[in-house]
């Protein structure tokens, strides 16, 4: 009996070091996996933002041309061709960099309409508001994504996560604080903005995870729909140019600002479904912060004490949240 009970322990002694080296194998297989996690979602974020960046000053450049600042729709339908080409090239040989999947028709017609109705609804926002009360009310479409996460996907927020968010708004806002004007009708449109553009972020991410397909998978049915969709909103919304007296660098700046806004949309995706509707907001606010520093610095305009502020709270706010959705 004796040597039986010595033998099973040694069997059950010698288990224990397999068990131990079974589990520094599993934690060591699943760092490499979290890094290249960390290093692919860094490379998501930084493409969403550089490319966000380029399309501003490329739209601004532009949007100097008095003839094209009544084409809003017809340059998302643009920004979305140059998307679906991008796309089919990126999924068929000699790249195939994903698999095209066709998704029911019907079903993505709430996303292309709640896409329609983010970009009608914001440039009428900016057409009634002023351009500080606009960015203003941008910013709360973060907690309304964050209330519509909860409301429609349980998606809870943490107390730490709602004090950077906070942090983040407030340090945006005080960017944005001067000159905010508005009329009751501006505030009612910026108000159906930003609930409509939360509901688009939100249910992105929702479709991801409902037809169980990757971002660019999803991005490629919803373009060209979303092409279809704006073709019946243009002839109302914009007014043709006269392409023939349209300087060659602005043509040029509009072919440029196609590629930075297939990056941006396909970046958009990839945010939203690696990681969440929140967390893209979370980087519009962050982008909102490098694009107004940049103005200020090329204006030659020195920074106040509520700049600094801003951008401290912003910067901060921001930074805890990241630290926040890494755990």
């Amino acid at each position: 009996m004796a040597s039986t009970a010595s033998r099973e322990d040694d069997i059950e002694f010698g288990k224990r070091p397999l068990q131990e080296e079974e589990n520094v194998v599993k934690v060591s297989d699943a760092a490499p996996k979290r890094l290249r996690k960390t290093l692919i979602d860094g490379f998501c974020l930084i493409l969403n933002i550089v490319s966000t960046v380029t399309l501003v000053f490329l739209n601004n450049w532009i949007l100097r041309d008095p003839q094209l600042i009544n084409m809003q729709i017809s340059f998302a339908m643009w920004h979305f061709t140059c998307t679906t080409i991008v796309l089919y090239i990126a999924s068929n040989s000699p790249f195939r960099l994903f698999i095209p999947v066709r998704l029911p028709f019907l079903q993505m017609i709430p996303l292309c309409s709640f896409f329609a109705g983010f970009l009608v609804l914001g440039n009428m926002s900016l057409a009634y508001n002023s351009v500080a009360f606009y960015q203003l009310a941008k910013i709360m479409t973060t907690p309304c994504v964050a209330l519509l996460q909860y409301l429609f996907l349980k998606k809870s927020v943490s107390r730490p996560t709602i004090c950077a968010l906070v942090s983040l708004c407030i340090g945006v806002a005080l960017t944005n604080s001067g000159a905010a004007g508005t009329t009751m009708l501006g505030a009612l449109i910026a108000v159906a903005a930003f609930t409509v553009t939360a509901f688009y972020q939100v249910w992105i991410g929702k479709k991801i995870k409902d037809f169980n397909v990757s971002s660019p998978q999803l991005l490629l049915n919803q373009a060209p729909l979303s092409v279809l969709l704006l073709a019946f909103l243009a002839p109302i919304f914009d007014t043709l140019p006269d392409v023939k007296i349209i300087p060659n660098e602005t043509l040029s700046a509009l072919f440029l600002s196609g590629l930075a806004a297939a990056l941006l949309n396909l970046s958009q995706f990839l945010v939203i479904g690696r990681m969440s509707a929140l967390t893209f907001n979370v980087a519009s606010n962050v982008k909102t912060i490098i694009i107004l520093t940049y103005g200020w610095v090329s204006e030659g305009r020195p920074l106040t004490m509520k700049d600094f502020l801003g951008i401290a709270l912003a910067l901060g706010g921001a930074t805890l949240y990241s630290q926040l959705s890494q755990r």
